[in-house]
């Protein structure tokens, strides 16, 4: 760890505008730290996929007894007690089930111990101490550098012992997100704090909004609310008793006039519990009927009443519901997305999303063969089939795993697959392996893309266009245009860039990282030869610490360091040309993030946003698409870097191209599992 250099860290960045916060009114001031407050909800929204995995993940070990222990150091300990203290008697959860720890012990709540963040072995022993259950307990790890010892040996061992872990930091790439023990990296970017390296301001609210969002989605994903109420009330009081019976008078209209004794007759009925009380109320059915409608629903009482209406109400016609639908699972739709890094399938209904799960690598042009695309899907839907199935599980009895031919319609979308006679390959394959069949208006089932289709997709997140623009910024660059026919179908109208990082790919990781890494080199050079007015700036040294090399002046002053190597990464036996361009696209990240601080990086990013913007031009021109009534999607890692995307529209903006609407899509499959769900509902125009 460099302690000279905390300020490449995000967090412990000279904030610009509040340089002279000192020197204003009280007012202004106050105002200042108000604006600065306000960006952090929105570095937040930027995590939201991540964090809702991490909720899924969760809830399922939670509702059968799980614990959820955080753990941090300073400001960020104390945030995970709070969170921890505070579930018990707001969701009536057991007072076991959530642990805080902070380093240092209770002590440190209210008292600084200075140095006990330090320590990754007491980390590992107050792990030890818990006797962690992996089947069971989740860890989230809590540090907003990423870096403080301590949680990093509670990442460790946790890790070791085979539980999820989650990690929270407000820096990326950090050394939490780099060290391999973490499942779930969390990492909102608010920016340099109002007063330097005071992380107890944004960093500190960022924590909070996490953990709260964290907490409360564990406990309504696990049926502790219906709708926003707090049903599963524990009547250990005579005003949780009171509370109970106005709940129930309140929900449902049968219970509306019945007197307290009939109230108590019916809770004692459904052995104290709120939910099933309700239940009984709304269904007419008996107590121990209720409760299994309720354990198969995974303890939710909404999906619960869903499932009890769908089973009550919906005549099957030959086996199959009057939308069509197989009877058996109620229109369940999948969608893939098979990409060169991983495989992801996303199966929903008309409800939402229901799991995901993820394999390897799935792109069809490369030499893995028909065998090497087909094993990642059926990995992948497996794993999604599995989640689904634990989240609803029974825990008496071993859940029943739905068969692949359970779905209504799937969309396959795979990197590579751009030509007619890759699909024709795989179509036979696919559809024997999921039981696709055209449905009986003779529309396809089963469609097969490439992967960026998925992200048109994303156009009917609007439903009145029918129109749009893809722009991927990823490791590489390309960007498409669309139209969506009255028929649902998505043409591909256009294409410019997508030539490779070799050719080109401008704008995108590779790209950027490269530039950033360039500078870095040079910048390290003129130090050497002690040039005059040469420094290394916050992103050279951002750089420099994220790929393992240290820029204190005693190893920028070292001929033995190799600093170009560990630029480009030692290689990988199978695909040593892969592995550079993933390791020099690791860089762009760096680089944007230090834009604000850093006048190269500032530069970079601006050379980057206008490379962009000239990809999307050509294709919004009024003899094309016209911007004012169409979509611009955007996908990629990149876009999750607000500045950057900002420095793009405003590219685009200074133009005079303005789309009506701009999507960020960051998980293609759930862009195209909605698009799906449209399809069969007739809701695309």
């Amino acid at each position: 760890m460099d302690l000279a250099n905390l300020s490449a860290l995000q967090t412990e960045g000279r904030n610009p505008r509040t340089a002279h916060i000192d020197e204003l009114s009280t007012y202004d001031m106050c105002k200042v730290i108000n604006e600065e407050d306000a960006g952090v909800a929105k570095a937040v929204e930027e995590c939201l996929p991540i964090i809702a995995e991490a909720i899924n993940a969760m809830a399922p070990r939670v509702r059968q007894g799980g614990r959820v222990i955080y753990v941090g150091a300073g400001t960020s300990g104390r945030l995970g007690i709070l969170d921890a203290s505070e579930i018990p008697p707001t969701f009536s959860a057991p007072p076991a089930q959530f642990i805080g720890l902070i380093a240092g012990g209770d002590a440190a709540i209210r008292h600084a111990q200075e140095g006990a963040e330090d320590s990754p072995v007491h980390g590992k022993a107050d792990m030890k101490a818990l006797n962690l259950n992996p089947d069971l307990d989740t860890l989230i790890g809590i540090a907003a550098s990423g870096r403080t010892p301590y949680v990093l040996g509670c990442l460790a061992y946790a890790k070791a012992a085979g539980c999820p872990t989650v990690g929270v930091a407000c820096c990326s790439p950090s050394a939490m997100s780099m060290s391999g023990n973490v499942d779930y990296m969390i990492s909102p970017l608010p920016g340099p704090e109002v007063v330097t390296g005071s992380t107890r301001l944004k960093a500190g609210t960022a924590t909070k909004m996490v953990l709260n969002m964290l907490s409360t989605g564990i406990m309504i994903k696990t049926g502790k609310t219906y709708g926003n109420l707090m049903i599963d009330v524990k009547r250990s009081n005579f005003k949780l008793e009171q509370r109970s019976r106005n709940l129930l008078r309140g929900l449902s209209d049968r219970c509306a006039n019945l007197s307290e004794e009939d109230l108590e007759k019916l809770i004692t009925e459904a052995e104290g519990s709120v939910k099933i009380a309700f239940i009984m109320a709304e269904t007419g059915m008996a107590g121990d009927t209720s409760k299994h409608l309720l354990r198969d629903s995974g303890g939710i009482v909404a999906f619960a009443l869903k499932k009890w209406k769908s089973e009550q109400q919906i005549p099957l016609v030959n086996g199959h519901h009057k939308n069509g639908n197989k009877a058996s699972l109620s229109g369940l739709m999948l969608c893939i997305d098979g990409g060169a890094s991983k495989c992801a399938a996303v199966i929903s209904d008309h409800s939402g999303i229901l799991s995901r799960g993820e394999a390897g690598p799935c792109n069809f042009s490369t030499d893995l063969g028909l065998k090497g695309v087909i094993k990642p899907i059926s990995t992948a839907v497996q794993r999604a089939l599995t989640k689904m199935t634990q989240t609803n599980k029974d825990s008496s009895r071993a859940p029943q795993l739905p068969p692949f031919t359970c779905f209504t319609s799937a969309w396959i979308g795979l990197a590579g697959c751009d030509r007619p006679e890759a699909a024709a390959v795989l179509m036979p394959v696919l559809r024997e392996m999921l039981g696709l069949e055209n449905n009986e208006d003779g529309a396809p089932a089963l469609s097969i893309t490439n992967d960026v289709k998925l992200l048109a997709a994303g156009i009917k997140s609007h439903p009145e266009t029918n129109t749009g623009v893809t722009l991927i910024a990823g490791t590489g660059s390309v960007a498409m245009s669309w139209n969506i026919t009255p028929k649902m179908e998505i043409q591909q109208l256009g294409r410019t860039g997508g030539w490779g990082h070799i050719l080109g790919d401008e704008g995108a990781g590779f790209h950027i990282g490269r530039q950033g890494i360039k500078s870095t080199l040079t910048a390290w050079e003129q130090v050497q030869l002690g040039l005059p007015h040469a420094a290394l700036g916050p992103m050279h040294r951002a750089l420099l610490e994220t790929y393992g090399v240290s820029s204190h002046s005693g190893a920028i002053n070292n001929p033995d360091i190799d600093i170009l190597s560990a630029f480009l990464g030692t290689g990988h036996a199978e695909d040593p040309a892969k592995n550079l361009k993933s390791h020099v696209a690791a860089a762009a990240r760096v680089v944007l993030d230090m834009a604000s601080v850093d006048p190269a990086a500032a530069a970079i990013l601006a050379r980057a946003s206008d490379d962009l913007a000239q990809l999307v031009i050509p294709l919004a021109q009024p003899s094309r698409i016209d911007p004012a009534v169409s979509t611009l999607v955007l996908g990629g890692g990149l876009w999750r870097n607000e500045a950057y995307k900002s420095a793009v529209l405003k590219r685009l903006a200074d133009q005079g191209v303005k789309f009506k609407h701009v999507e960020v899509v960051n998980e293609p499959a759930v862009a195209g599992a909605a698009y799906l769900a449209q399809m069969q509902d007739g809701t695309c125009q």
